[in-house]
């Protein structure tokens, strides 16, 4: 129900937690994470008007040596209820900035977006890590941008509060991922030193032109929504001076329904999937 951001749930067995299979996957996380069984794929940022991209978010999968290629909703939760949770940050560090690496080494100056556990954000010693990784790669902290996600609930620990500022202080970018879903998404803002607001890819899937009372999809009243919010987000981006970035960009008609009220950046199928 949390997951799904619902009151209420039925049981099905298809989606129960606790089957023999992720108990089975919990079990071999160590030997994962110690044999660097997982990878990263990345998926441009582009700039919608222009097309040019302008960095890329890494997107962890498990190259599980059985069951094939793993996308995060099999692993993700388990590792962050895991005492894993520390290595596998630092591996996915190390290898997205690796990418950068080569990027820069191409003649691209590009940056890389890197997911944070909001578990991640109880750890004092995750700037440190941080600071570390940058050193290792020789990397300038603000090519490292890492997104925030369900740090909504635990913003107001004062934990949280000084790995965030540390973090900012390091000069690495923060980014508030799928703004607008969560209910205290303007409180945070007063809170956490961000610099890039990511629209959750919800309102762009629902984002599009209204044809007709034959079309298919969503209502007059879903899009008007949809558009409220993305609108609401770039100017409070414009207000706060932010950078606001569309998740889930499938087709062109979204890309101009975005780019229209000021939207700067997307990624999704429509410019490429993760690779």
């Amino acid at each position: 129900a949390k997951r799904k951001r619902k009151p209420l749930t039925a049981y099905s067995p298809l989606t129960d937690t606790a089957d023999r299979n992720r108990l089975e996957l919990a079990g071999q996380l160590g030997r994962a994470v110690s044999e660097r069984q997982f990878t990263l794929r990345f998926q441009p940022i582009v700039d919608l008007a222009t097309g040019e991209v302008n960095g890329a978010e890494a997107l962890a999968r498990w190259r599980h040596p059985t069951r094939g290629q793993l996308e995060p909703r099999w692993f993700l939760d388990l590792i962050e209820r895991s005492n894993h949770l520390p290595a596998f940050t630092e591996a996915v560090l190390d290898d997205a900035l690796t990418a950068a690496d080569m990027w820069r080494a191409a003649g691209y100056d590009l940056s890389v977006s890197v997911n944070v556990s909001a578990r991640s954000l109880l750890d004092f010693n995750m700037p440190r890590m941080v600071l570390n990784a940058l050193d290792s790669h020789q990397t300038p902290p603000h090519q490292l941008c890492l997104e925030l996600t369900e740090t909504l609930a635990i913003s107001q620990l004062d934990t949280v509060d000084q790995v965030l500022t540390q973090l900012h202080d390091i000069g690495v970018r923060l980014a508030l991922d799928d703004f607008g879903t969560g209910y205290s998404s303007l409180a945070a803002l007063s809170r956490i030193p961000v610099h890039q607001l990511k629209i959750d890819r919800g309102f762009v899937q629902t984002l599009r032109d209204l044809y007709g009372p034959g079309d298919d999809g969503p209502g007059a009243g879903d899009i008007a929504q949809a558009k409220a919010v993305i609108r609401s987000t770039v100017q409070l981006g414009r207000t706060l001076d932010l950078t606001v970035v569309a998740e889930g960009v499938e087709n062109t008609a979204q890309r101009r329904l975005l780019w229209q009220p000021g939207c700067t950046y997307g990624q999704g199928h429509l410019f490429a999937p993760p690779d």
